[in-house]
């Protein structure tokens, strides 16, 4: 197999793992000046961290335990809307997972203390659409 096969491999068992789909929605709380409004009315890119410090589980290469900044630019969302993450002043945005995978992103389960699943998205193009603001 080829190394993008593999990764192929790796993200449909994660997906079928966890029981997610395409249309799987993820959710953070980020402050409103990471958020570049686009031209379809209610769309947002929201603009990856180019030096994360999540802790994350490497699951392409045996699963060992790295920085999410070792893997590439990207972000962490947790599955639930509900999380520990709210702050004053930042706005709650969802994604869709295939929105990350369209552009080649990659997903990593987040070693955390956050009682809400969490999972850090490499995102190669810099962002990626945000579909839901609230």
């Amino acid at each position: 197999m080829s190394p993008g096969s593999d990764a192929k491999a790796t993200i449909d068992e994660v997906m079928e793992t966890n029981g997610f789909t395409g249309e799987s929605r993820f959710y953070r709380y980020t402050l409103p000046e990471f958020l570049e409004p686009l031209q379809e009315s209610g769309t947002f890119r929201i603009s990856a961290n180019p030096d994360p410090s999540e802790a994350v589980i490497d699951v392409y290469r045996g699963g060992h335990i790295g920085l999410a900044a070792q893997i590439g630019s990207g972000l962490a969302f947790a599955e639930s809307a509900e999380n520990d993450w709210e702050e004053a002043g930042r706005t709650r945005v969802a994604i869709r997972l295939q929105d990350v995978l369209d552009q080649g992103g990659r997903i990593y389960p987040v070693e955390s203390i956050i009682t809400t699943r969490v999972w850090y998205f490499t995102l190669p193009e810099g962002g990626a659409l945000v579909r839901e603001v609230e």
